[in-house]
């Protein structure tokens, strides 16, 4: 588990993805003993692929994303970069 400032992330690695409800799970409880609030509508996943492997889809109750900013840099599922790189230059223009 990954802390920065008010947001968490999970990472999973896909030979473990049947246990990410559990992950889910045990960060809800951990925010409610600790008084905090979890926004459920900020829940979103990103699959990283690696094209030479088959993936295997499970179901689970987060939205799926092809993109996630985590700390300024855009993460794509098939770890381009054109997309943080296009942010850029477009802020910049």
């Amino acid at each position: 588990m990954i802390k920065f400032a008010d947001d968490t992330y999970i990472v999973i690695p896909a030979a473990k993805t049947n246990s990410r409800q559990a992950e889910l799970d045990s960060v809800e409880e951990w925010s409610r003993t600790n008084n905090l609030k979890v926004n459920l509508a900020k829940y979103a996943e990103v699959i990283f692929i690696d094209k030479r492997r088959k993936t295997v889809e499970h179901q689970c109750r987060i939205l799926k994303v092809s993109s996630m900013k985590i700390v300024g840099v855009i993460f794509t599922s098939g770890l381009s970069g054109s997309e943080h790189i296009q942010a850029i230059i477009n802020s910049c223009a």
